[in-house]
């Protein structure tokens, strides 16, 4: 496979990947904060903390170099907003069944009687 995709590049992408999802759930949580209410705000602050939070992982857990934990910044930005968007049009988050409901109704065919 390294005719297609260099082992650096497939590296790199691990390591995105992992970091990915990280940010992801990270971004959950400050999406929640009551002075983030616009999709641009959340673009901004993926882009920031991909690269100020994504450099340093990268440089600190996988002993890579600056211009590799840039890459790293670039495709974790690119790829945590990418699975994000992903699950959120598959209903995965905030997914509430329409199920849902406070009754129940049983035919009289399946009720047990009580005998007292």
């Amino acid at each position: 496979m390294e005719e297609f995709f260099p082992t650096k590049l497939l590296d790199l992408l691990v390591i995105s990947i992992t970091f990915g999802i990280i940010l992801m759930a990270f971004i959950q949580k400050v999406k929640s904060l009551s002075f983030i209410s616009k999709s641009w705000q959340v673009w901004v602050l993926n882009l920031i903390f991909s690269f100020f939070i994504g450099i340093p992982f990268a440089m600190t857990f996988y002993n890579i170099s600056l211009e590799d934990s840039l890459w790293v910044g670039l495709f974790s930005f690119i790829g945590a907003s990418g699975i994000y968007q992903a699950l959120k049009n598959q209903k995965i988050i905030n997914y509430t069944p329409s199920s849902i409901s406070d009754k129940i109704s049983i035919s009289k065919t399946n009720e047990i009687k009580r005998v007292s």
